[in-house]
């Protein structure tokens, strides 16, 4: 994974940093990556799975192992196949790790095969050869999971901490900047997604804000109409929605004021 996220309104902005609990605008430590860490099929295999990816995940300060409002899910799972009368040992183990809504990060598989050739006929498989295939599967799993998942972490803490800076910036109205540090989030993140979406708030708002300027502007020079026009041009899903209304409202009633006339301008005519 290098690096490079359900119903998204306008305001996605605000509403991506209350996910990732970062106050907007606000200088703040990024929460750790809340993981839960299940067996899928509730085997004892794959609990060992599961004990194992834990006891290595839980030293991370960086990561938070509970079942409680989790950010991502890793499924262990173990298929056992037994064949008695062939005398084929075979274990598949995946590990699956997905976000709560849905997006997967990452499979890992694992597959051991074992082959019993002294069977007799009504003789139980050698049991040693059988232990050994699941003591296997389990640990080639775990092992194979561990590294991937911590690096899934550090490209979440990244973008955590990006969404964040951005969040600060769009707050000092920087929205070159914010986007800058949006732009290298790619489809591998967890929240590529919501990210995009944020980024087009940013683009939103970062067209509002020049239009808006460029409407105060007009209306210090008393170009009212002209500046009517530039506020008009900030979109309705904008931060900065009620003040352009009531800017709006003052060059409407300047446009409409009758215009003053002096004693000696009237005189002249």
């Amino acid at each position: 994974m290098t690096f490079s996220t359900k119903s998204f309104v306008l305001s996605t902005l605000f509403a991506f940093c209350l996910l990732l609990m970062l106050p907007f605008g606000a200088q703040a430590a990024a929460p750790p990556v809340r993981i839960a860490v299940v067996a899928g099929g509730g085997s004892g295999m794959e609990q060992d799975v599961v004990d194992r990816i834990s006891s290595q995940l839980q030293s991370n300060e960086e990561i938070v192992l509970s079942t409680v409002n989790p950010d991502w899910y890793v499924v262990c799972n173990i298929k056992e196949n037994v064949d008695q009368a062939s005398g084929q040992i075979r274990y598949n183990g995946t590990v699956l790790v997905k976000t709560t809504d849905g997006q997967v990060l990452g499979t890992y598989a694992v597959q051991k095969y074992n082959q019993d050739f002294s069977l007799s006929p009504g003789a139980p498989l050698n049991k040693a050869l059988v232990d050994g295939a699941a003591r296997d599967v389990i640990g080639a799993l775990a092992q194979r999971a561990i590294a991937p998942i911590q690096q899934a972490v550090v490209v979440e803490m990244e973008t955590r901490e990006r969404v964040m800076q951005a969040g600060d910036l769009a707050a000092q109205d920087k929205y070159d900047d914010a986007i800058g540090l949006l732009s290298p989030i790619t489809p591998d993140t967890a929240h590529f997604s919501r990210v995009q979406k944020m980024m087009q708030t940013l683009v939103m708002e970062q067209q509002s804000f020049k239009a808006y300027q460029s409407g105060v502007e007009k209306q210090k020079e008393k170009h009212f109409a002209e500046a009517i026009t530039a506020y008009k041009q900030v979109s309705e899903q904008s931060k900065r929605k009620k003040v352009v209304r009531e800017k709006v409202a003052e060059c409407t009633a300047a446009l409409k004021s009758p215009i003053k006339v002096t004693k000696r301008q009237a005189g002249a005519h």
